[in-house]
Order: structure tokens, then C-alpha cells, then sequence
């Protein structure tokens, strides 16, 4: 599955959940490319099966001003088949915290893009090790709303077979439905 990551982060928190989920990414198997957003056009993201888009807010409420070119872009993008999902870091001191992925979304879902209906928001504050776990649920759960649940058993099932630790497992399951075909 081919999974794209941009990005923009001025702390370096959201820069830091991008490489997060990247790394989760790789970790089951997805071909990742990562890119700052402020140098990617909105059609690249038809040439991948999901894709995150990762902001910070700027002064409360506002977009940062790397993801302004991006958000004219969306309007004039053809979103068939394109799945996003977001996230971002914030300050939760602030009324809106992490409003510009609010924004980013809403205008997404406007266009028509796949949006998927759970953004992860994380207060920048947060222990690194919460941060990572909260990173890695969100690309698991992302990924399996954006993938086919055929995909992704075959997907599931190479690696078993490609996995010394549960080749065993994947030989006496084939045997299993050798011997018992369905019908």
C-alpha cells in the first residue's frame, strides 16, 4: 500500500508525529514517501491509497501560512478515490486547539475528498511516549479504514508466510483449507 505524509510543523511536534506515523507505517509493510506540504501539489495525492496531512495552528485559529498554497489547491483538485486522514499538534491553553486542521478538513470534505472521520489532536505538552502510542493507533486505525478488507488479509497473509515466527502457522492454515475447501 502506497501511504503518503505531508507535513507542515514550526516546534517540530507535528514534524514529529509525521515520523511517528511513518514509521508505523513501514512498520506493517507500506511503501511511505514524506514531504513538507508547503512543496507538495494537491493532485499528487491521487497516486497514493491514503494519505495524512499533518498541520499546526498558527495564532489560535488560522492556517499556517506553508498551507496556504495547499488549501486554494484543494478546490481544483479532482478528489475521486483520494483518503485523507489528519492530525496535528496544539496548545490546549488555547480555545481552539489544533483549529486549523478543523479547517483543513471541513474544507476537504467540501470538495469531496475521503476524509477519514477521526482526526488525532495531540496537546503538545504530552509525554513523548503517550505521543507515539497515540501516533501509532491512529496510523493502525487510518490504515484499516483506508485499505479493502481483502487487500488487506492477502496483505496480512504475506507476511505471515514471509515471517519465520509464523510460518509454521501460515503452512498449518493453508493445510486447513486444502483439506477443507469452501464451498
Amino acid at each position: 500500500m502506497r501511504v503518503f505524509i505531508g507535513y507542515v510543523s514550526l516546534s517540530g511536534n507535528t514534524e514529529k508525529m509525521a515520523v511517528n506515523i511513518k514509521n508505523r507505517m513501514m512498520a506493517v509493510g507500506c511503501e511511505v514517501y514524506m514531504e513538507r506540504l508547503d512543496t507538495v501539489e494537491v493532485d499528487t495525492l491521487k497516486d497514493f491509497d491514503l494519505s495524512f496531512i499533518g498541520l499546526y495552528t498558527w495564532d489560535q485559529e488560522e492556517l499556517p501560512y506553508e498551507a496556504n498554497e495547499f488549501y486554494e489547491e484543494l478546490v481544483q483538485a479532482d478528489p475521486q478515490g483520494v483518503k485523507v486522514a489528519l492530525f496535528g499538534a496544539g496548545d490546549w491553553s488555547q480555545p481552539r486547539p489544533c483549529g486549523a486542521i478543523d479547517i483543513v478538513s471541513n474544507k476537504m470534505k467540501s470538495c469531496g475528498f475521503a476524509v477519514y472521520d477521526r482526526v488525532l489532536k495531540i496537546d503538545q505538552e504530552a509525554p513523548a511516549p503517550d505521543r507515539i502510542r497515540q501516533c501509532e493507533d491512529f496510523a493502525d486505525r487510518a490504515l484499516s479504514w483506508g485499505s479493502k478488507r481483502k487487500k488487506w488479509r492477502f496483505f496480512i497473509w504475506n507476511r505471515m508466510q514471509n515471517n519465520p515466527k509464523y510460518q509454521r502457522t501460515a503452512y498449518l492454515l493453508r493445510r486447513a483449507l486444502d483439506d477443507y475447501p469452501i464451498k
